[in-house]
Formats: C-alpha cells, structure tokens, sequence
C-alpha cells in the first residue's frame, strides 16, 4: 500500500507500507555455460527461494540449445518460481548453418540477406533476429 500526504504548497510525501510479507524478486541466470536443457532445468531447480518469496527468472547470455520458456516451466519443482523470461540470443554458427542444403540452411540465409541491408533500423534488426530464433526453433 502507498500512504501519502498533499500540503496546501504541493509538496507530496509518499510512503511504501507492505501489507504482507510475500515478495516478487527477479533473479537473473547466466546461461553461456549451460550446454542443454536440461541442465538448465537443474540449475534453476538448485536455486535457493525463500518461504516468502515469488520469483521470476531471467535468462541472460548465448545459448547452446533450443528452448521454449514456457515449457521449462513444467520442469521446475519449485512452485514460487512463477515465470521465465528469455533474454538470451542463440550461440550457433549462422553462417555455418546458411550453407547447409537444408530447410533450415535455406531459411538462415534468406534471413541472414535481410539482415545485411543497410538502411535497416535497429528494431527491424532486432525483428529479424527474433525471428531468425523462432524459425530456428520451428526446424528442430
């Protein structure tokens, strides 16, 4: 709850009084190291959270694996771990992948070609990289 006081001159005082002893914390995994999954899984279900405590995670670095956040979910046996947010960009070799004669090789350097315009935004950039992700995890 927030207490507040309006003087006559304008001034504001503001005053933060917590109603219950629960509380929302963000915890941030590096994940580079993590090699799979599942070890991601176990690391997050190694995290120390209190009583009192409701967390959300969040993923940070490059990632070695395919993932869908939500599904990790599933795996984690710690009820106050209540949302995974994904902030990590993947860790393969894209060119590498571009001359594969695969589905896969054919969609990275369509994308890859859209990524090198010039007079690309920052966000249509950010846009095309996101999507390079989601269609990379489609393909696998």
């Amino acid at each position: 709850m927030i207490v507040g006081e309006i003087e006559k001159k304008g001034d504001l005082q503001l005053e933060f009084v917590p109603l219950d002893d629960e509380e929302f914390k963000e915890k941030e995994i590096e994940i580079t190291e993590i090699l799979s999954k599942e070890e991601l899984i176990e690391t997050i279900n190694q995290l120390e959270v209190q009583n009192n405590e409701y967390i959300k995670i969040i993923l940070k670095g490059k990632r070695n694996f395919e993932m869908n956040q939500y599904d990790l979910l599933k795996f984690i046996e710690n009820d106050r771990i209540i949302k995974i947010k994904n902030q990590t960009k993947i860790a393969e070799n894209l060119e590498k992948l571009a001359n594969e004669h695969t589905l896969k090789g054919l969609f990275i350097k369509e994308m890859l070609e859209k990524l090198k315009k010039e007079e690309m935004t920052q966000e249509e950039k950010e846009i095309i990289e996101k999507s390079i992700e989601i269609g990379l995890d489609a393909l696998s």
